[in-house]
């Protein structure tokens, strides 16, 4: 338990948690099944990646990396049978999380705050590209209801 106390014992970690959160929150509320499913599963990959995180300072984080190909394995499906544009960029950023897990495997000599850094960054990313398709959802039907 004293890990996940850790996990938000800086700034930027908490807004991300609390954002994130909010965007799941909100997409429960106002999404379509899409929407709704896609933040279940985010909020369940969060909790296992920060479940699985190594406290290992340089080592390569291979809990987080199996939690993100899953992930990325059940956007790709989702862009197979969704034609929205935000999962395709949603799943672009993972794409690019992943990736990021692939170089510092391949180049150890990259400092694991960089690592984080970039990690966070697509993440974040991610995080707006689902915001865009909550809000997207929320409006077709407030529209719906004032047809």
């Amino acid at each position: 338990m004293s890990f996940f106390s850790e996990l938000f014992s800086i700034l930027p970690t908490q807004i991300a948690a609390l954002a994130m959160l909010a965007v799941c929150v909100l997409a429960l509320l106002v999404g379509r099944r899409l929407e709704r499913w896609l933040a279940v599963a985010t909020v369940a990959a969060w909790v296992l990646s920060a479940a699985v995180q190594s406290p290992d300072p340089v080592g390569v984080q291979w809990g987080i990396f199996a939690v993100d190909l899953v992930y990325l394995a059940i956007l790709v499906g989702l862009c197979t049978v969704e034609r929205r544009v935000w999962i395709l960029f949603m799943t672009a950023f993972q794409l690019l999380v992943v990736l990021t897990h692939v170089a510092f495997m391949i180049d150890r000599s990259l400092m694991q705050w960089s690592f984080f850094s970039t990690y966070y960054l697509w993440s974040d990313a991610e995080l707006i590209a689902f915001a865009v398709g909550v809000i997207q959802a929320g409006w077709g039907r407030w529209k719906a209801r004032k047809a």
